[in-house]
């Protein structure tokens, strides 16, 4: 399946991972952490330029929060904020607390990549809150 969206979509599981990555350098008692975690955003830079490079060549691919960060920065990072509040506390386990955050991310969010997110993470919070009461 030779085509730039197959490729867009490899790079961003490549941004996810790295991200994950990250995260993982981070708990761990790493002797060189800061090392790692400078080559990882190095890699991540890289890698956002062969996918900005892409969106150049095939505009119609480009995805739906690149086009959120490019048209309000500040929306982008008020959502992302929000949004990042309500995975902690998902991965937390406080599913009340994260479904509070997801509910405040869909009534500010209205469309687009951040209203996905909430509505995904209301419905893994719900379903994990109604499982645990059983």
């Amino acid at each position: 399946m030779k085509s730039y969206e197959h490729l867009d979509l490899l790079l961003g599981q490549a941004l996810e991972c790295m991200d994950e990555a990250a995260g993982e350098i981070k708990t761990l008692s790493v002797i060189n952490q800061k090392e790692w975690l400078k080559h990882i955003g190095r890699s991540i830079v890289e890698l956002w330029e062969v996918r900005d490079a892409i969106y150049e060549i095939k505009p119609e691919i480009r995805r739906d929060f690149v086009t959120e960060y490019s048209n309000d920065k500040q929306r982008y990072e008020d959502l992302n904020l929000l949004h990042r509040e309500a995975a902690k506390s998902e991965d937390a386990g406080d599913y009340v607390s994260a479904i509070n955050h997801y509910k405040k991310l869909l009534e500010k969010s209205k469309f687009g990549f951040f209203k996905l997110i909430a509505e995904a993470g209301l419905y893994r919070s719900i379903s994990q809150k109604n499982k645990d009461k059983t």
